[in-house]
């Protein structure tokens, strides 16, 4: 922690410049400084495939809201040791044209420490391709870590 010399504020040390007037610790201030709360909304593009970087995942004859939709069946496909893991195998499968989900809490969380690992879940029909994936993913985690095994 440092205190701003102008304002007197407290500013974690990561901060260059303080977060209530804009001077560094040094006492320069930055005449652009603008408070968060004061500035207005940052545009962004739209999210779309393309951004993503998933662009044809959907199949041109299947309609977008039936990747999803109530009659679609959906399969576990792995058991992920962690949410980071899950979102991160759910992430690859559908860049590769495998549309997948991954569970968005971890069920020890709202168990009460029930250790059950969070999951990745696809399409019924997808599922044989993402096993094969998944084998492929395991086979080269294995390389990488072998520590992980023992």
């Amino acid at each position: 922690m440092w205190t701003c010399p102008k304002c007197h504020s407290k500013v974690d040390a990561s901060f260059e410049i303080c977060w209530q007037c804009g001077t560094s610790a040094d006492g320069t201030e930055d005449p652009s400084f603008v408070r968060a709360d004061e500035a207005a909304p940052i545009a962004e593009p739209p999210v779309t495939e393309e951004s993503l970087g998933v662009a044809g995942v959907v199949a041109e004859t299947t309609p977008a809201g039936e990747i999803w939709g109530p009659d679609v069946e959906i399969v576990e496909c792995y058991r992920a040791e962690d949410r980071m893991q899950a979102h991160f195998l759910s992430d690859e499968l559908t860049k590769i044209g495998i549309p997948a989900i991954a569970d968005t809490h971890e069920s020890s969380e709202s168990l009460g420490g029930i250790g059950a690992l969070p999951r990745v879940w696809v399409r019924r029909e997808d599922l044989p391709r993402a096993r094969v994936w998944l084998e492929g993913y395991e086979m080269i985690s294995r390389e990488q870590h072998p520590a992980r095994d023992e």
